[in-house]
Parts: C-alpha cells; sequence; structure tokens
C-alpha cells in the first residue's frame, strides 16, 4: 500500500498570517498551487482520494478530483487538530494569542490537558492511529491520497513509526522540527515484509 498525504494550499489564513478557522477557504495562490499539485498527481497512479472537510482541503481535493477523475470521500478524521476556540482568526502575533499559545507549550506534556475546547495530545494521538488502522483494514493493496493538514500529516507519520511508543515528547520534538509546506507530498509505503516506510518528506518539486 502507498499513501500519499497532502497538505491543502495556502489559505487566507496562511496568507493574512492568522490561527486557522474551520472556514477558511484557499487564497489565489492556494488553488494555483493546487492545481500545479493536481498535474503532478497524474504521474502518480492514485485509487481513492480521502479528503479532511474542513474548507480549504476540501477546495483542494475537488481540484485534484477534476483532473484525476476520481470521486471524493469525505473522513472527518482527516480534520487539523482542533485548536481553542478562542485562537480560531486571530493574528498568530496577538497577543491573546501568544498567552494561550504559551499555556498550550506549558502544559503539552501532561498528555490529557486541554486550554478549552481544543484537542488533547492523547485524543490526537488515538485519531491518527484510527487513521493508520483504517487504512491497513480497507486498502491494504491499494495506493491512497489523503489530502489534509500539517499536524494531522506528522501525527499520521508518528503514528505509523512509533506505534503506542510514541509520546508527548516525542511529537513535540518531531512537530518543531519539521515542516510541510502547503501543497507538500508526503509518501508512506506498507509491505508486510518491512511494515510502515516514510519514503518522502514534503515533496514540493512541482512548485
Amino acid at each position: 500500500m502507498n499513501v500519499y498525504l497532502v497538505r491543502h494550499g495556502q489559505s487566507l489564513g496562511n496568507l493574512q498570517n492568522l490561527h486557522q478557522w474551520p472556514g477558511a477557504p484557499l487564497s489565489p495562490k492556494g488553488r494555483e498551487q493546487a492545481k500545479i499539485l493536481a498535474k503532478r498527481l497524474t504521474n502518480i497512479p492514485i485509487d481513492i482520494i480521502y479528503t479532511s472537510p474542513l474548507v480549504r482541503a476540501k477546495q483542494t481535493a475537488e481540484i485534484i478530483s477534476k483532473e484525476l477523475k476520481l470521486p471524493i470521500r469525505y473522513w472527518k478524521n482527516l480534520k487539523e487538530r482542533k485548536r481553542p476556540t478562542e485562537l480560531e482568526g486571530l493574528p498568530i502575533d496577538n497577543p491573546e494569542a501568544k498567552e494561550i499559545e504559551n499555556q498550550i507549550t506549558e502544559n503539552w506534556l501532561k498528555g490529557n490537558w486541554k486550554y478549552s475546547d481544543d484537542e488533547s495530545f492523547e485524543n490526537f494521538k488515538k485519531r491518527g492511529q484510527e487513521i493508520v488502522k483504517n487504512l491497513l483494514i480497507k486498502h491494504r493493496e491499494q495506493n491512497v491520497l489523503c489530502v489534509s493538514h500539517g499536524a494531522i500529516t506528522k501525527m499520521i507519520v508518528c503514528a505509523t513509526i512509533f506505534g503506542e511508543k510514541l509520546t508527548p515528547e516525542v511529537f513535540w520534538e518531531f512537530n518543531n522540527h519539521t515542516w510541510d509546506e502547503n501543497t507538500g507530498i508526503t509518501h508512506l509505503e506498507f509491505t508486510d515484509k518491512y511494515g510502515w516506510s516514510l519514503l518522502t518528506w514534503n515533496d514540493t518539486t512541482h512548485l
């Protein structure tokens, strides 16, 4: 099985340096990025397209779907990690936003800690593991494209590499020492002999 994890194109939130919100659409540049990505994906065998239902991912997947002539399947588990509602739409450098982020950082290692209605590490980890499990059960012999977001891409990768050994500390280090650009392609492969392998991280050579 080959799994291609693709981050959405540039959103208005990315463009304006704001904390993302569920309805944030693609920017004009993001739409162009998605079109370029879609052309690139015509050279990769894809059997199924899954997408996060959040607008920026959905719009990216729709552009890809049109180019590849494949239907889209919506998968809520591919949504980005839920951040506190209080952050949504705030500028990254807003003092209130920085204070919330500081509290999240200070309490991250507690695993189950939440600021308000956000998603704890443990719940996020469980969601990533469910994605990996379902891919193995349903698509073991197929090539799957998942259009999603930065943090959930990292969680899926960590779930394949570390499994139950994944801790808040490990994810924190991985998250803060890797970066995925808009429309970057991350390629995971699963074989019965070797299990999961990370073959490509954040390939943006199409841009």
